[in-house]
């Protein structure tokens, strides 16, 4: 048995969806294409519900809320989770860049002086960030550690996040890795660049959201215990009634002919 409690699964209309980091719109828009043609939302998204706040954070599933927000469609099946709830967890990624040096991402951000570059020894990094008084570091594996800008309100935080990621997306391989994991993604000769977000808190989220200040995307961690996959739920404009009565119909379905299967595993996805 698990303390995991089933997932909640309700339609929610679109524009009750904050999202809280950017989309790709080339990914959005190759996603609405293959939405339209199979007709069928296979993950939900997970959306937070957040007390004294009415709209519900997409915490998962930016690209799958825009893509379907670009279809004109007016509702989405979606989890619903209690984002006050100690067991979802929000960490950060650090992207790790291939094809671009150190020298050449502090030089497309020379002009940008709130994102000025400043020395900081590696040791010292991790506390810089979590006292905000850098908005984000580089580091590559000759030892080199560089520090970004200092600490604003949270929607200029946001803004200049995005002009960082703004500087090396398109122009390098990205990867995103736990933060733990870069110092081995990295090598001595500096082909490498780890550029270390800051975790947020849930509240910052919160605030982000509801402001519609948007973080870059692929740099928040959302670990939600739970998930709800392979839901499949028919994509259309049905009435959002009927559309509840058809989950709570399927769910009901699948509930009594165990058609539902709890892993407590975790799991590594190769065809992803």
């Amino acid at each position: 048995m698990t303390n995991v409690p089933f997932p909640t699964l309700r339609v929610v209309p679109l524009d009750q969806c904050l999202l809280h980091e950017e989309t790709d719109g080339v990914r959005v828009e190759r996603l609405a294409a293959r939405l339209a043609a199979d007709g069928l939302l296979r993950n939900p998204p997970i959306l937070g519900r957040h007390d004294g706040v009415e709209s519900l954070i997409v915490l998962d599933g930016a690209t799958r809320v825009t893509a379907l927000r670009s279809m004109g469609m007016p509702h989405v099946v979606a989890q619903v989770v209690d984002y006050d709830d100690a067991l979802i967890q929000l960490h950060a990624w650090t992207h790790v860049l291939a094809g671009m040096s150190i020298d050449a991402l502090t030089e497309s951000l020379a002009s940008d002086s709130e994102l000025a570059p400043w020395p900081c020894a590696a040791g010292a990094v991790s506390d810089v960030l979590a006292r905000h008084e850098a908005l984000a570091y580089l580091a590559v594996g000759d030892g080199r550690c560089l520090a970004l800008g200092r600490s604003t309100n949270i929607a200029e935080r946001a803004a200049a996040l995005r002009r960082l990621f703004g500087a090396y997306a398109g122009r390098a391989t990205i990867a995103r890795v736990p933060p733990a994991e870069w110092p081995a993604r990295i090598d001595a000769q500096g082909a490498r660049v780890a550029v270390v977000y800051p975790t947020h808190t849930k509240a910052e989220i919160v605030s982000l959201a509801q402001a519609g200040a948007v973080l870059p995307a692929g740099i928040t961690r959302h670990i939600i215990p739970g998930r709800a996959l392979r839901i499949n739920a028919p994509i259309d404009r049905a009435p959002l009634a009927e559309k509840q009565a058809w989950l709570d119909d399927w769910l009901r379905e699948h509930s009594a002919g165990h058609g539902v299967r709890y892993y407590a595993e975790p799991t590594f996805l190769f065809d992803e």
